[in-house]
């Protein structure tokens, strides 16, 4: 097996690991090295379609707490933005996909966790639900990763951690195949990774593996704890995402 498929099934695992520890996170952890590891429009098509497939399975145990209510919402807001977040990406050349990605996974970290510390509270009110998943949509449909945006919703509507990330699931799920098929809309089959059938299986092995020891991690580390982890690879995979494009921009 090649470096690079070792590393795209390495990441793949990872995220799925901090999906279930946390209710969140594929796409922030794996998205920024899986866009760096393939061309940036396949390489945010898969993280949608391995945050759909890590969700659903997530979902299957946290069925009972989802507010149905704020995933309709919620969705309806992502499907709006997913539109312009696909077609953003699709018409950029690759340096700038990579200079804009790791910029939003960044300035979206830090806005959710300055907004855990200074952001005062408001009401959950059906329009600033739509909004939260409007923006969260548009993070999705451009980048891959549409938590922080209703991350810092949940923070300011002083959500329940359980219930917030039961409900996230459907929703990206919702989100997910949306952002998927507004990429493959916008750039056709260029937009698929081009991946051998062995190479699908072994993603789809390392997200099931990944929720697997998810579970056992989450018994026995604390979530604050393995929120720290997300949020530091996160912010690492931003950073390199980042750098990457600049590169590519001085070398042109």
């Amino acid at each position: 097996m090649e470096p690079v498929v070792v590393l795209i099934v390495l990441f793949v695992f990872v995220g799925a690991l901090m999906q279930r520890t946390t209710g969140m996170g594929f796409a922030l952890v794996a998205g920024p090295f899986l866009v760096v590891l393939l061309e940036p429009v396949p390489g945010v098509v898969l993280v949608n379609f391995c945050g759909v497939v890590s969700s659903s399975i997530v979902m299957a145990r946290t069925f009972r707490e989802i507010r149905w209510p704020r995933v309709w919402v919620l969705a309806v807001g992502a499907l709006l933005g997913t539109v312009p977040g696909a077609l953003l990406t699709t018409v950029m050349p690759g340096w700038a996909v990579h200079v804009f990605i790791g910029l939003l996974i960044v300035a979206a970290l830090s806005a959710s966790l300055l907004g855990s510390r200074y952001a005062p509270p408001i009401e959950p009110t059906t329009a600033r639900t739509a909004t939260a998943g409007f923006f969260s949509g548009f993070m999705s449909g451009s980048a891959g990763v549409g938590g922080p945006a209703v991350s810092v919703y949940a923070i300011m509507t002083r959500w329940d951690q359980r219930s917030f990330a039961a409900t996230l699931q459907p929703y990206f799920i919702i989100a997910g195949i949306g952002a998927i098929a507004a990429k493959i809309l916008f750039d056709g089959a260029h937009a698929v990774p081009q991946l051998e059938i062995g190479i699908w299986a072994a993603i789809i092995a390392a997200l099931v593996l990944g929720q697997v020891a998810g579970e056992f991690l989450s018994r026995v580390m604390p979530v604050h704890i393995a929120r720290i982890i997300m949020i530091a690879l996160a912010f690492g995979g931003g950073i390199l995402t980042l750098v990457i494009g600049l590169t590519e921009l001085a070398g042109r």
